[in-house]
């Protein structure tokens, strides 16, 4: 019994169900490859993965789910502390989507604390996106190669800073406060990192060029778009050595993939 085959097979299933909004931008590819952002905006056809990266992205999963689970325990026993009329109330939001309509962008963020302060008429809004990371990205973030590795959040600061936008609209906090929340996946040790409410305007502006790119290329963007030549494709170099869309663009990094 080949149970590694029967694990992918599931996995792929398991993915395969996933509901993926089309015709839009989403929040968690912030930050990536212009050409890419097309392609997935398109719908254009997406490789497969192989069975490594689906086991990858499981264990992702499951801390996630997870870590929701205990959100979602505490959010009732904190419901069940709080008096209606008390004056400060906090509320949990866990797997929350928001909507930047006229930018045509969607995301999920993880966790999030709204704080309503009655007495001083203020909401303070505590935003959380949850990585996991292998030993390496870990001694990058915290230990003894900290800071060596040149702006390697910048796309999670981009998300983070795209659910802030989405909960400033709804919410209308008069502060956001945004924390990405690792999870070491070597020894399941967790840390907070603060991130700088300079990354919600820096969302805004990426966003908004997404989309002005996209309302002046239309379809046309594969012949606008060229890997290596034109501005932000790739965003970085890594980026085709991962990408889902390596067999269908041309660009010369994507070799580097296998």
């Amino acid at each position: 019994m080949d149970i590694e085959a029967i694990y992918n097979a599931y996995l792929k299933q398991e993915d395969s169900l996933r509901e993926r909004d089309k015709n839009v931008f989403h929040a968690s590819s912030a930050g990536s490859c212009l050409r890419k952002q097309m392609y997935s905006y398109y719908d254009f056809p997406s490789d497969e993965k192989d069975g490594n990266s689906y086991r990858i992205l499981r264990l992702g999963t499951i801390v996630h789910s997870d870590v929701e689970k205990a959100l979602s325990s505490y959010q009732d026993t904190l419901a069940g502390m709080q008096s209606k009329d008390a004056p400060i109330t906090r509320s949990i939001h866990i797997e929350e989507k928001i909507k930047l309509e006229q930018l045509e962008v969607t995301g999920t963020f993880d966790a999030g604390e709204k704080t309503v302060d009655s007495i001083n008429n203020t909401v303070e809004f505590n935003l959380y996106d949850l990585k996991t990371a292998a030993a390496y990205k870990w001694t990058t973030k915290f230990g003894r190669k900290q800071n060596r590795v040149a702006d390697s959040d910048l796309n999670y600061k981009l998300q983070l800073g795209t659910y802030a936008l989405g909960i400033r609209h709804k919410y209308e906090p008069d502060r956001i406060n945004m924390y990405l929340l690792w999870y070491n996946k070597n020894t399941s040790q967790m840390r907070e990192q603060l991130v700088s409410p300079e990354w919600i305007d820096k969302a805004l502006e990426y966003w908004i060029e997404i989309h002005e790119m996209k309302e002046d290329m239309g379809k046309s963007f594969e012949d606008e778009l060229i890997p290596q030549i034109s501005y932000g494709v790739p965003m970085q170099d890594w980026e085709c050595r991962y990408c889902q869309y390596y067999s269908i663009c041309p660009s010369t990094l994507a070799d580097k993939k296998r």
